[in-house]
């Protein structure tokens, strides 16, 4: 029996779990550190795992398994607040909730069996189009405009500072982050820097088990919208002003959206970004985004949040290039066990 498969590793004692990491360092690139086992719940799931640090980036380990993937579900097992949500967002397209099923299901992966490896997987996903640099990175002639910038910037109240596609600033308390956009003209440039092997990036079929664990539902807490939520662009949903879900060790996380899934693992949250996917043949497909259309169009919580959807597929995506993407995608390095 295989130790990282789900069914075999939630059947082992800790003792098991642990040693079985610990046998993988050798086979890991050099600078993994294990750290620890810990347990991580979430919309009624839970998973002992192991925490993994590669040079000050966390990853944490996936079993596999195999499961079922995909939506075809329609608006049957939603409730009433979803339905009426849902209903004034298609009244303003000049639709009928009697096309919701149609509607939604077009915009869902196909359901699926599939196969899943064991992974290490990224705790957090990092920007594709935006890389953070120090000061001492900047050439006095060539950046010569940004290190002006960057002065007047640190002596105004703004909280950040952007050159569309070029360079921006972000001020968190007395530090300023500097961000230099990546002009990669396409994937594979892109990821001879940023994913020689063994790292890769996601599948479809990996990403939607790493976001939802395999759940039948159309999110990963169920079918219908969680208006008791906190999310980005509507706040708090139920008019509570406080995060229930809020710990000593997530306070930096304001959004429910944004808080470790069971296998210990944060999302964006976010309908305005998208994770980068690449299948077999490097066709790119982003996931948990469109770009914000919904929200943009006035869409309301369940269409506008939408793209958040475990299986939710970009009508759009044939019809980007890289360059369209970068700005708003994210990545997330894997390494298949």
């Amino acid at each position: 029996m295989d130790p990282f498969m789900r069914s075999v590793w939630q059947g082992m004692s800790e003792q098991e779990q642990q040693a079985a990491l610990y046998g993988l360092l050798p086979k890991l690139p050099e600078g993994f550190i294990f750290k620890q086992l810990q347990r991580f719940e979430r919309y009624g799931e839970a998973l002992l795992t192991g925490i993994f640090d590669y040079h000050g980036k966390e990853f944490v380990f996936v079993p596999g398994d195999t499961v079922t993937l995909g939506w075809n579900n329609g608006i049957g097992q939603m409730d009433e607040a979803t339905r009426e949500d849902l209903a004034q967002a298609l009244n303003e397209i000049d639709r009928e909730l009697s096309e919701a099923d149609e509607l939604l299901n077009k915009q869902m992966s196909p359901v699926r069996e599939v196969s899943i490896r064991p992974m290490l997987a990224e705790r957090h996903t990092q920007s594709v189009g935006w890389k953070e640099i120090t000061p001492a990175d900047l050439d006095l002639k060539e950046d010569a405009d940004i290190i002006k910038q960057l002065g007047q910037f640190a002596a105004s109240d703004l909280s950040s500072y952007e050159v569309h596609e070029d360079y921006r600033f972000k001020r968190e308390d007395e530090h300023i982050r500097i961000y230099l956009f990546d002009e990669t003209e396409h994937f594979a440039e892109w990821s001879e820097e940023h994913m020689q092997p063994p790292f890769a990036v996601a599948t479809e079929d990996e990403w939607e088990y790493l976001y939802g664990g395999g759940c039948r539902t159309l999110f990963p807490w169920g079918d219908s919208f969680d208006y008791t939520m906190n999310v980005r662009y509507f706040g708090h949903l139920d008019g509570s002003t406080e995060n229930k879900e809020l710990t000593p060790d997530n306070q930096e996380n304001m959004y429910d959206l944004e808080l470790p899934n069971v296998f210990g693992l944060c999302f964006l949250g976010d309908p305005y970004q998208v994770e980068l996917t690449v299948d077999t043949n490097n066709i790119i497909l982003g996931k948990g985004g469109d770009d914000g259309s919904g929200i943009c169009g006035g869409l309301g919580v369940m269409l506008g949040y939408l793209p958040v959807a475990t299986y939710y597929r970009n009508a759009y995506n044939d019809t980007l290039q890289w360059s369209d993407w970068i700005g708003y995608m994210h990545y997330r390095r894997i390494i298949r066990l």
